[in-house]
């Protein structure tokens, strides 16, 4: 897997290095973090911790549209939707937040942890996300433009692999198969389309 992409600037005396540090990580308690199977195993690489451990399937009628695919399960002769998600714990705070020391698992973070809070439009120009969680103006000097364009590229092209995977599921398997399953999928495709 490739290394992590810097999108801030180095810091100087007209720069703010990191502008999300002053923020006190409002994001990473604010929203559920919709991952894929390539996270998934950069996460367990980096991490070593058992599946169940930091993320789940989630019920997606409780989650906001997310470009992530959602995962049929067939759960006690139901067939129900999910979205893969990082946990979170009981004061909301995803499952690796440090609070005010930052993220646990900083370079193998999620891709739209990473892309967060921007986007790039049709036209190739960089938004930034303005709503409550992160509402501050960023400035052109404040990121790395071609960094977040290709953080940004990642991001989509991952999920789009990702999507590609969880389609085939539930074309294939979500009748008769159930999360164990899935998670034993997923990682045997992510790691194949990641080679």
């Amino acid at each position: 897997m490739e290394g992590e992409t810097n999108i801030f600037p180095k810091a100087d005396a007209e720069v703010v290095s990191e502008p999300c540090a002053s923020c006190g990580v409002k994001c990473c308690n604010r929203f559920a973090v919709p991952i894929t199977g390539f996270d998934l195993i950069r996460l367990i690489e980096k991490t070593g911790l058992e599946i169940d451990k930091f993320c789940r399937l989630a019920d997606s009628k409780y989650i906001e549209s997310a470009p992530h695919s959602l995962v049929f399960i067939f759960n006690k002769g139901e067939l129900e939707e999910r979205l893969l998600t990082l946990i979170r714990k009981k004061n909301e705070y995803c499952v690796f937040s440090k609070h005010s020391k930052g993220c646990g698992v900083w370079g193998s973070h999620p891709m739209v942890c990473r892309a967060y809070p921007f986007t790039v439009d049709e036209k190739g120009n960089i938004q930034s996300v303005k709503n409550f969680v992160c509402p501050r103006k960023w400035e052109k000097n404040e990121y790395a433009e071609r960094a977040v364009k290709a953080v940004v590229a990642k991001q989509n092209l991952e999920i789009e692999a990702y999507n590609k995977i969880v389609r085939k599921w539930n074309a294939d398997h979500s009748k008769e198969k159930g999360e164990k399953e899935f998670f034993e999928y997923l990682i045997k495709e992510s790691r194949a389309r990641s080679r």
